[in-house]
């Protein structure tokens, strides 16, 4: 990148491939106003989560990851300095945030107590020696005081959609990454050729079947399918936010009640207040 004119903020392609090969503190640099700043956001965005599943995949280094994740909060800066209006801090993402941070730093604190010398490498008996989710949440999560802060300002509405947030993260991961903590068999049943379409039709094809391998999980976890840290790290989040979840179905149940209460409540009272008026 020669200079800043020659840098065309809308080409994504050019933008990215300048970001590969280390230019991205220039390119930060370059950017002079507001629509250059989201373009460039966009493309740093883009690149920082192909880095990461890359890194998941691989773990290469992160250097380059780290260098865009750095870039990502220096735009969102410069874009408030440019005039950019901060989003509001709604009631939901409190919650979200509160909740999400009381549990990955009690995994992170659990974690620095793991000594492998005494605690062994066995994933299922070090998770088995933990408290219990359900303990963990009582003792850590409810006598956090930001967490008790943003569930005593959320209405019903704000607990169950971080309700949803969470279930739509477990239920994206959980089925591939259940299975990489169960063992399994191997087992070989019957998959229809056709569907319903095809059978219609293909009519003389709709009885076909093919034979396809399944992995049926069948006990607790080997423990091995990757290194201990990493996958205690996943295994125990996982387990915490589980428990998190059925935790905030209770609150916001709870919640609803308390607000249909203050509405009948509150029904009553104009009637009260009526029957006075008229006479």
């Amino acid at each position: 990148m020669q200079n800043d004119s020659s840098v065309i903020f809308e080409n994504e392609k050019q933008l990215k491939e300048s970001l590969e090969h280390w230019q991205t503190s220039a390119l930060v640099d370059a950017v002079k106003n507001l629509k250059d700043c989201h373009l460039l956001c966009q493309a740093v965005k883009s690149l920082e989560k192909t880095k990461a599943a890359e890194l998941l995949k691989d773990k290469d280094n992160p250097e380059k990851w780290l260098e865009l994740y750095r870039a990502h909060q220096v735009l969102d800066q410069k874009a408030i300095e440019m005039g950019e209006k901060e989003q509001p801090w709604t009631h939901e993402q409190f919650l979200f945030d509160a909740l999400l941070s009381a549990i990955v730093r009690g995994v992170m604190h659990e974690h620095l107590d793991i000594d492998p010398e005494e605690d062994g490498l066995d994933l299922n008996v070090i998770l088995s020696e933990m408290d219990s989710p359900a303990d963990f949440f009582d003792q850590e999560v409810e006598k956090d005081e930001l967490f008790q802060e943003a569930l005593e300002a959320a209405d019903s509405k704000d607990v169950f959609k971080v309700h949803s947030r969470l279930a739509h993260i477990l239920t994206k991961c959980n089925n591939s990454y259940t299975l990489k903590r169960a063992d399994y068999t191997l087992e070989t049943v019957k998959m229809p050729v056709m569907g319903f379409l095809g059978k219609s039709l293909f009519p003389v094809l709709g009885n076909m079947f093919k034979k396809v391998q399944s992995k049926t999980p069948c006990a607790k976890g080997r423990g091995d399918w990757v290194d201990t840290p990493t996958c205690f790290m996943l295994a125990r989040t996982n387990d915490l936010l589980q428990e998190a979840k059925g935790r905030l179905s209770a609150y916001a149940e709870e919640k609803e009640e308390e607000e249909a209460a203050r509405i009948r409540r509150k029904k009553i009272w104009r009637k009260i207040k009526s029957v006075f008026r008229k006479k």
